[in-house]
């Protein structure tokens, strides 16, 4: 599947023109999300995949043990792609090929038995799977991929073009830009009193406004499969 970068590469070459800082930012995600641990924005997910609350990603197993949570061993064959360490617990992304896992390791002295903890609430169903998944690949089963909590090719396509279309505002490009760039591209360019009350005009503003939303909250949906 090609990159967001390649995509705007292809499809957004005004954007290119435009200077963005060497320097790479790092943040933490508001409310529930990663607030805990900080995010580079243009990371590479499969290389630097963020660390997730389990309160907001239902798909980190929460395990429970007496000792240093760095002692915790890990599946067969698997070796940790990113961590960090806070004092009660420890959160890792560990791999195997292709296969990823989330884990939160959290240090309980009074509690003499490593337990899997599932949360009963309203995405249950989601962490009992992602439990089961752990639970095969510690017996040393293959772990295929995970298929349910995957977007379908048309939502990728969806998230990529929002995503982009945020960039482009954060770029400072223009509505109508954004709307013969990315969205309508195969259009001739509207000018004018036409343009104003184009269905053109009004599609893509629709869309900068889902971008908005995605950005600022909704991409915890997809933490949730939904």
């Amino acid at each position: 599947m090609p990159t967001i970068a390649a995509i705007l590469q292809k499809r957004w070459p005004t954007l290119l023109r435009i200077r963005k800082s060497p320097l790479r930012r790092r943040r933490a995600w508001p409310g529930g999300g990663a607030s805990a641990f900080p995010t580079t924005p243009d990371a590479n997910p499969r290389t630097e995949p963020a660390l997730w609350s389990p309160s907001a990603a239902p798909d980190v197993i929460i395990i429970t043990t007496a000792d240093s949570a760095e002692t915790v061993p890990l599946p067969p064959g698997f070796e940790p792609l990113t961590a960090a360490t806070t004092p009660t617990e420890q959160h890792l992304v560990i791999a195997r090929d292709t296969a990823r896992l989330r884990l939160c390791v959290r240090f309980e002295p009074t509690n003499y038995t490593r337990c899997l903890i599932i949360p009963h609430d309203e995405c249950a169903a989601l962490r009992l799977a992602a439990t089961a998944r752990y639970e095969r690949v510690t017996c040393g089963l293959r772990l295929g991929p995970d298929r349910a909590g995957a977007p379908s090719a048309y939502r990728r396509s969806r998230l990529v073009e929002l995503l982009a279309i945020h960039d482009g505002l954060d770029a400072g490009s223009s509505v109508r830009d954004l709307a013969y760039s990315l969205v309508f591209t195969r259009h001739v360019p509207l000018v004018g009193a036409t343009w104003k009350g184009s269905d053109e005009r009004r599609h893509t503003l629709r869309l900068i406004a889902a971008a908005r939303r995605l950005v600022n909250g909704g991409y915890r949906k997809l933490l949730r499969h939904r």
